[in-house]
């Protein structure tokens, strides 16, 4: 009845659930489940996602920014907010892995997306602080320091939310949905060309993780290089991803060390609004605690990021012996350069 590979309407999923249990659906994929991959879903190397091909993510992404734009043009949610970028910044990285970024067509529709992330980013970021905010406990030395930020927070939140619906409803109707098309029909080109192709574009995860591979091994893991590791991270597993099942396994390394990261990233962008806020002056007990989560999620922050270079180079099979250094990275990246 159903197979693994098969798509399923979302309609049909709740029926599909009753009748084979033994099935949950992944992605767009039907994957069966054992007993042994639930007790080892928490692993790295158990519960694999099983991730699409090239062609079936540039369907799926733009599927869901299509979606997502009109969800946020009026009163979106934290949610949507953010859905859209990771949507948009996985199309940028998809663009990028199959060397389309320059193109005209992709260009055009790229300028566009990022008018759109930026200011989305703006509300995102206040989503996130107002989050973070609300698990600090209500006590009383707090209590007024709280609220004031709460309600800075909120009115910065509802203008900036303004400004992103604004944008997005002017085009909807104008420029985007011809530049999107465009720009999805040169993306279904190039990541569907025959196997044997000459022009055909493949994502070289390791073009793609080399380089980071690299930073790791040279940084020093204070807050400035922690803020440049939170973008790679990203890029990274966005290639992954794109890549399809190959890249599976470093997807499922990365996804825990990107939410480490991103969780200071909070903290550390809420310190920074309470500063402005409340004012550097001492006798504000609130700044107090907001400091120790955010010292707090840094450490997490570094104890996830120190083993990620080994493991990374791991999963590429580079070894100890081929561990890469600058020359090995430059020997690597020139090697792919010839080879496309």
């Amino acid at each position: 009845m159903y197979s693994a590979g098969t798509h399923v309407h979302n309609n049909a999923i709740g029926k599909f659930r009753r009748d084979c249990p033994q099935w949950v659906k992944s992605g767009i994929y039907l994957v069966p489940v054992t007993n042994s991959s639930k007790r080892n879903h928490s692993t790295v190397n158990a519960g694999l996602r099983r991730l699409r091909d090239p062609e079936a993510h540039a369907k799926y992404l733009f599927r869901k920014l299509s979606r997502l734009l009109r969800a946020n043009r009026s009163a979106p949610n934290a949610e949507t907010v953010h859905q859209l970028r990771t949507t948009v910044r996985r199309i940028q990285t998809l663009a990028t892995s199959l060397g389309e970024q320059d193109s005209k067509a992709f260009g055009k529709f790229d300028k566009l997306l990022v008018e759109i992330f930026e200011k989305a980013g703006k509300v995102r970021d206040l989503d996130v602080q107002l989050e973070a905010l609300n698990t600090i406990s209500l006590l009383p030395s707090v209590e007024d320091d709280k609220a004031l930020l709460q309600n800075y927070l909120q009115r910065q939140r509802a203008k900036r939310q303004r400004k992103l619906t604004t944008t997005v409803q002017e085009e909807l109707i104008k420029r985007l949905p011809k530049r999107q098309r465009r720009a999805k029909a040169l993306l279904l080109k190039a990541a569907n060309q025959p196997l044997n192709s000459e022009t055909r574009r493949t994502i070289d995860l390791h073009k793609e993780v080399l380089p980071f591979v690299e930073k790791l091994h040279s940084s020093h893991f204070d807050a400035e290089t922690l803020h440049e590791l939170r973008l790679e991270v990203k890029h990274v597993r966005y290639a992954a991803e794109a890549a399809g099942d190959v890249g599976a396994e470093m997807v499922a390394l990365l996804k825990p060390v990107q939410d480490a990261i991103g969780g200071w990233h909070d903290w550390w962008t809420l310190v920074e609004t309470a500063d402005r806020v409340l004012g550097p002056l001492p006798g504000h007990p609130l700044m107090t605690i907001l400091r120790s989560k955010m010292r707090a999620r840094f450490t997490t922050s570094i104890a996830a990021l120190k083993p990620l270079e080994a493991r990374l180079s791991d999963t590429l099979e580079l070894g100890e012996q081929k561990r890469p250094g600058p020359m090995l990275v430059r020997q690597e990246l020139a090697a792919a350069a010839n080879a496309s």
